[in-house]
């Protein structure tokens, strides 16, 4: 009883709330989901029809087939209701494909919806106009550089030439992706907010100039992407509180990258993709927690003194002809714990790479690929989480890893089968496998594949998943003469994931896979053809309750063991439902994931 009156108690504090509260905690749902809510609790149902209102977000659909006028009227009667109600705006997306839908609005339409976020003083402005040319981008309004109640501004496809006054106010967050802008517009743009905190220019048209001097003392994340970066010997750097700073693409000296990376001591995240610098020293960055280096091919050296560094990456595949780069470590790196490395030299020279790996003793995450090694040994008491990409199909794979809990694998079946014997899998708990097999179709034998799903029901994962490629029959053949000798399927394996290419007779390949192994999921990624899923859907649909076939076999088909086949999630339903009524599959491509739940007879 006294559980009873804490239940009603509790239940009645919904009513203390005060109204802002309310809408508050209202404005985090969706419409349908809102009005719900005021079905279930008298002080919801007694606020204001439209009190609240969550966030407008259009985003237009990946595939339109005449639903693009529904699509850009539904921008237009969002917008009215909120004038005729006048109602605030927090937050408005809208995210169009100019290409994808073939016709656009026109200029007049785009520039009603814009008035009417303004006149309804949105917060966030996020305007996403996509085109194949960045030459025919739409000319944002000047309104829009005196609304002083903006404080996100995210562009993206817009031509800027702004000519007239420029009053931000409240802006703290400014995005320009793929947008034409004239050579004055963006500096004058960034000189005239100096209250921002989030800058991003991103590969504008043209590359524009950043004056380094001009930027606000209040930024605490900087990206920049293809732009030319201005320092010289007596530009002052003043960016005090700068926190994450990210250079892709940038035109710039090396010494002056550096001299900004070394004038921002605060910086905890820093990311370097394509810059042109051959060596990089990272050094008095007291709490940099995050260092990514990517694609910087010329790059001989980097030096690294950041005690507190907890995230390394590192993708460095050098081509021939161009200098290996040395990794140097200046301080202690026991906190690091996730570190990712993509590249031929540090790899393949397996005493550098143990004593590199070897160096961090608390790591718990490892990432590695590697294009050209014969052998690979990795060995660490800490590690909890590998994660491997191997593109030789001849490779020696050995892992030394007691705490491991989840391997993830991308590559040939030969370099895992040999590490088998050698992995400890007592405390694995995740196991992710995507098997190569592109240009060799012997590589998935039914044999080899047996013995495979044979060894892996030692492993005693909570979660087993498996990722195959399939581009021919030929890879799933099982011979005559060897069918009455063949193990018994494997049971273990919860989610089978497979990407079936055109090939003929899909009968073949659903046959011999279920034959190998009996999965509790069953699922096919984007690439998978549709007719395959349309033969699948059939068989199972299709299937006897007592299958009258294998009466002289010991090891019987899958039809002998599956009790039952449900379709996973309505997500799946629905494109199983338009793959089947399709009238040409030919052009019809696979638009998400689809799931099988197998019910199995043991």
């Amino acid at each position: 009883m006294e559980v009873e009156e804490e239940e009603e108690e509790q239940i009645h504090r919904i009513w203390e709330l005060t109204d802002d509260l309310l809408i508050r905690i209202l404005s985090f749902l969706p419409v349908e989901e809102i009005a719900r809510a005021k079905l279930v609790s008298k002080a919801w149902k007694n606020l204001s029809e439209f009190s609240f209102v969550p966030p407008l977000t259009f985003e237009q659909p990946h595939h339109c087939n005449g639903t693009i006028s529904s699509f850009l009227d539904s921008i237009d009667s969002s917008l009215k209701l909120h004038y005729q109600k006048g109602l605030s705006l927090s937050r408005i997306h809208l995210c169009l494909d100019f290409d994808l839908i073939g016709s656009s609005p026109s200029p007049s339409q785009i520039d009603s919806w814009i008035d009417a976020a303004l006149e309804r003083k949105v917060g966030q402005l996020d305007l996403c106009f996509l085109r194949y040319s960045i030459l025919k981008c739409y000319p944002l309004p000047a309104k829009v550089f005196v609304a002083g109640t903006i404080t996100v501004l995210s562009l993206e496809g817009f031509r800027l030439e702004i000519r007239g006054n420029i009053h931000l106010p409240a802006l703290r967050k400014l995005c320009l992706r793929r947008s034409h802008c004239d050579e004055l517009s963006v500096p004058k743009l960034i000189s005239s907010c100096q209250l921002i905190r989030d800058l991003e220019i991103s590969r504008c048209h043209p590359w524009q100039k950043i004056h380094v001097s001009g930027l606000a003392r209040t930024i605490t994340d900087l990206h920049l992407e293809e732009c030319s970066l201005e320092i010289y010997e007596d530009t002052n750097i003043d960016l005090p509180e700068l926190r994450k700073l990210c250079l892709r693409k940038i035109q710039c000296e090396e010494q002056a990258i550096q001299k900004l990376i070394s004038s921002c001591p605060l910086i905890q995240d820093l990311e370097t993709w394509s810059c042109e610098l051959q060596g990089l020293h990272v050094s008095g960055l007291v709490n940099l927690q995050r260092l990514s280096v990517v694609d910087c091919y010329e790059l001989e050296s980097i030096e690294i003194d950041a005690p507190r560094l907890q995230y390394l990456e590192f993708y460095h595949y050098h081509y021939q002809g161009c200098s290996p780069c040395d990794l140097v470590f200046t301080s202690s790196s026991e906190f690091l714990r996730e570190l990712r490395l993509y590249d031929i030299q540090f790899i393949t020279d397996q005493d550098f790479f143990q004593s590199l790996v070897i160096r961090f003793p608390n790591l718990e995450l490892l990432n590695i690929a590697v294009c050209d090694s014969q052998r690979i040994e990795i060995s660490h008491h800490k590690l909890k989480r590998l994660e491997l990409k191997l593109s030789r199909a001849e490779a020696m794979l050995k892992i030394g890893t007691p705490n491991l809990q989840s391997l993830k694998y991308k590559g040939y079946r030969i370099p895992l089968i040999s590490a088998i014997s050698s992995l400890n899998t007592s405390s694995l708990q995740e196991l992710d496998i995507y098997f190569l097999n592109y240009n060799c179709r012997g590589h998935f034998s039914i044999l080899q594949s047996n013995e495979f799903f044979l060894k892996m029901t030692h492993w005693h994962c909570q979660d087993m998943k498996l990722h195959l490629c399939i581009r021919s029959k030929q890879e799933l053949i099982i011979p005559g003469n060897l069918r009455p000798n063949l193990s018994p399927p494997v049971y273990d394996i919860k989610h089978l994931n497979l990407i079936v290419h055109d090939c003929p007779r899909y009968q073949f390949i659903i046959d011999r896979m279920l034959w190998m192994c009996h999965p509790q999921i069953l699922s096919f990624s984007y690439c998978t053809t549709p007719m395959f899923l349309k033969v699948l859907y059939n068989k199972f649909r299709n299937k006897e309750k007592h299958p009258k076939c294998c009466t002289s076999c010991t090891t019987k088909c899958w039809r002998h063991y599956l009790e039952d086949v449900q379709i996973d999630g309505d997500e799946s339903r629905a494109e199983i439902d338009r793959i089947i009524t399709a009238t040409e599959l030919s052009s019809t491509i696979m638009k998400c994931e689809v799931r099988f739940k197998l019910k199995w007879r043991s």
